[in-house]
């Protein structure tokens, strides 16, 4: 069976709902556990500095409705995993093709937020 790709080169969604796609890793950060407006504002802010930044990763993202997951490019190492209940909020900056989504670290006791940062590999992904 042949690997149909989409328009950017992407694998298209699999049967079971989990959609795959390829980016770079900016980073992480903490985030101040205040109300939404204030987090957003924090985020776009840290945003726009990232944007510049030269230092990342290749990954491959896999998200479906259990959650989000990062490989390394090869998709042979799990680096990250977050179960979508961890995931408080997700926010994009298009202009930049920057994506990011807050989440509690696993296995943490405390209720410290991280923003894990991405850019896209192509704009509109």
């Amino acid at each position: 069976m042949l690997d149909k790709t989409d328009s950017m080169g992407e694998a298209p969604a699999r049967e079971d709902g989990t959609v795959k796609r390829s980016a770079e890793y900016v980073g992480s950060f903490l985030v101040d556990d205040c109300c939404l407006d204030d987090q957003m504002k924090q985020l776009h802010t840290q945003l726009k500095h990232l944007k510049a930044c030269e230092r990342s990763r290749p990954v491959t993202l896999k998200f479906s409705l259990k959650g989000v997951k990062m490989y390394d490019e090869d998709e042979m190492t799990l680096l990250m995993a977050h179960a979508l209940r961890r995931v408080s909020l997700s926010t994009a900056r298009p202009i930049d093709a920057q994506f990011a989504f807050v989440s509690h670290n696993p296995g943490s006791t405390d209720a410290q937020l991280y923003c894990h940062v991405f850019k896209a590999r192509h704009a509109r992904a």
